[in-house]
């Protein structure tokens, strides 16, 4: 099994973490839907709001991977699209959250 990756969250954001995760799983399929149809709008919106909601979340390297993404987007590199979006896909495979104790 690949390594984990622990992501230290805020105990306040627990609700919404799992919800959260499922969508961005979601959202790599939609884009792989979308690359199928070199729909590159919609990966890059897809990979905007990742890469946005990834920081806010805590989820750091999502949001570098999502910050990729976009770059392969913006030059049309289907096979760099396709990479970026398993390893952003393994990366949730293997994420472990931990949650901290709000900091207030």
């Amino acid at each position: 099994m690949p390594d984990r990756v622990i992501v230290e969250v805020d105990e306040d954001l627990s609700d919404l973490i799992p919800g959260f995760l499922t969508h961005k799983r979601a959202d790599i399929g939609t884009i792989f839907e979308a690359l199928t149809r070199h729909d590159y709008a919609e990966i890059g919106r897809i990979a905007h709001r990742i890469k946005g909601e990834g920081g806010s979340y805590g989820f750091e390297s999502m949001t570098e991977m999502a910050r990729g993404l976009e770059q392969a987007v913006a030059v049309r590199d289907d096979d760099a699209v396709m990479t970026l979006a398993r390893q952003i896909l393994s990366y949730l495979d293997r994420v472990d959250v931990v949650y901290q104790p709000s900091k207030d």
